[in-house]
């Protein structure tokens, strides 16, 4: 027992050598490079979790910024269009009738809002231009079967005989939409307008004056712009979308068409711009002394700026200058840290349906017919995202948002 106990004795430190070996044999070189690189790919694999965990954070909050400001302009414009506003026909009809060429992809002529005529001219020197000019069918020829912008006219004043005369291509008067719905020689017989031959040679107030019960359409599709009206405050509001180059970039603003939608390049600034205006009742010369009979009436005939400050010509007063439609006229609604990448309206119905009780409604069977019988409305497509200085600071890609929304508007007039 005593001899065992000494072998195993007497072999213990052999045992202790051999594990002491163990212990300092170490790693090999090949263990300690795949160490190593195990290491550096979990490192790596961290560190790229964590940088795209800050990147979407940084996305995140640049969309938010973003939806923060949508939700700042749709509250803004929703409140400017939907709150007792309607369609403003008499300027859709003044600007299908005097051009609708694009310049900064809103319309470039400038329509005069109703306050010039025929020979108008705007700025310098005013030239406010003919008055309205009444419809009147020919012997034998009906004048609404082409209405009587460039015929069927009088081409004189309110109230004056004067020849048939074309004016298309003009200012249009305010009210001058509504005088395509009434036919003053709605017998279409040989006198051609004064029915009665009296001494003072006015067309009106005849017994051949004839209501149509219908009116032309006015512009249709998508447009970059927009005009209300509220008869009830008497005042319009007009909406354009404006497109200039980035002061911020050397970019070029480049401009392309794709399937009909204008796409707008980096080195574009776009903003949806307002012209706010309210009516005086001052007639054709647009003056507070004036012999005019009709002045002070209380009819609707002149328009001026409400943001007087933006407003430079023709002034008759401190606060009362007539609107021209010149660009200083207009004010950006989104700040300067918003690109308006491309925005359109399309209003319903296309033609005034207070006056239009006799037009035809839509077949059934025709899809592409929009009735005049429906509550105006307005839908608009918007698209925005970040001006380039907001972009260039952002560092990373910057977001786009589009809304699409319908906005029902009031039918009073």
């Amino acid at each position: 027992m005593v001899e065992q106990y000494l072998f195993h004795l007497s072999s213990f430190p052999n045992s202790m050598r051999e594990i002491h070996k163990l212990n300092n044999k170490g790693f090999t070189i090949l263990e300690l490079m795949i160490s190593m690189t195990l290491f550096a790919l979990i490192t790596t694999s961290v560190i790229i979790a964590v940088g795209n965990l800050s990147v979407t954070r940084i996305k995140t909050l640049n969309r938010v910024a973003l939806l923060e400001e949508l939700y700042f302009f749709s509250e803004q414009l929703f409140t400017d269009i939907k709150d007792w506003w309607t369609l403003d026909f008499e300027e859709y009809w003044n600007r299908q009738a005097f051009g609708v060429t694009t310049q900064s992809w809103h319309y470039e002529l400038p329509t005069g809002v109703g306050n010039y005529g025929k020979g108008g001219i705007l700025w310098s020197i005013p030239v406010y231009g003919s008055g309205i000019y009444l419809c009147r069918s020919n012997n034998g020829s009906n004048m609404w079967i082409g209405w009587c912008l460039d015929s069927y006219n009088n081409g004189a004043d309110w109230n004056n005989v004067g020849i048939s005369d074309s004016f298309s291509g003009v200012y249009q008067r305010y009210w001058e939409y509504l005088t395509q719905f009434t036919d003053y020689n709605g017998n279409a017989d040989a006198d051609l307008w004064d029915e009665d031959w009296d001494a003072s040679g006015s067309i009106v107030w005849d017994d051949d004056d004839k209501s149509i019960g219908n009116v032309p359409v006015i512009l249709s599709g998508a447009m970059q712009e927009l005009y209300l009206i509220n008869k009830t405050s008497k005042r319009r509001n007009f909406f354009r979308w404006n497109i200039k180059q980035d002061p911020n970039t050397a970019v070029p603003c480049s401009i392309t068409t794709l399937s009909g939608k204008l796409i707008t390049g980096a080195g574009c600034l776009g903003n949806v711009q307002i012209l706010k205006l309210k009516w005086h009742d001052l007639w054709l010369s647009h003056s507070w002394v004036t012999s005019d009979k009709t002045a002070f009436d209380g009819v609707i005939d002149t328009w001026t700026c409400v943001e007087t400050d933006q407003c430079t010509w023709p002034v008759l007063d401190s606060n009362t200058i007539i609107a021209t439609w010149d660009d200083r006229e207009w004010l950006d609604i989104f700040p300067s840290t918003i690109n308006v990448k491309n925005v359109t309206f399309q209003i319903y119905p296309v033609k005034d349906p207070w006056i239009s009780w006799a037009a035809p409604d839509c077949d059934q069977m025709n899809s592409t017919c929009v009735s005049p019988f429906i509550h105006p409305y307005v839908r608009m497509n918007l698209d925005m995202w970040f001006a380039w200085w907001k972009r260039r600071t952002l560092r990373n890609e910057d977001p786009t948002i589009s809304i699409s929304t319908s906005i029902s508007l009031s039918d009073f007039e």
